[in-house]
């Protein structure tokens, strides 16, 4: 079974989404199945010159059921990079 994981993060307006992915899928681990942008969202509580991007991230292991702390540990390094690399703001 696959498990899914949404997270929104608060970045410059400049950064395109193609370099959020890439950040994410180098700090990933292989149980990363896919990941892509549903929402892009400037105006009312974000900050000028910044941009809510929410992610959806499904992570799946073909020989075995993932555990909570494996996800996790995926989701905490995706989240650091992110921060390391491009000033992200966990929301």
């Amino acid at each position: 079974p696959s498990v899914t994981r949404d997270v929104s993060v608060l970045v410059d307006d400049t950064i395109a989404a193609e370099m959020i992915r890439e950040t994410v899928r180098g700090a990933a681990p292989a149980i990363l199945a896919h990941a892509r942008e549903f929402d892009r969202y400037q105006g009312k509580g974000v900050p000028e010159g910044k941009v809510s991007l929410s992610l959806r991230l499904v992570f799946q292991s073909a020989e075995r059921t993932l555990t909570d702390a494996e996800v996790q540990t995926a989701m905490d390094d995706i989240i650091g990079a992110l921060k390391r690399t491009h000033g992200a703001v966990q929301r």
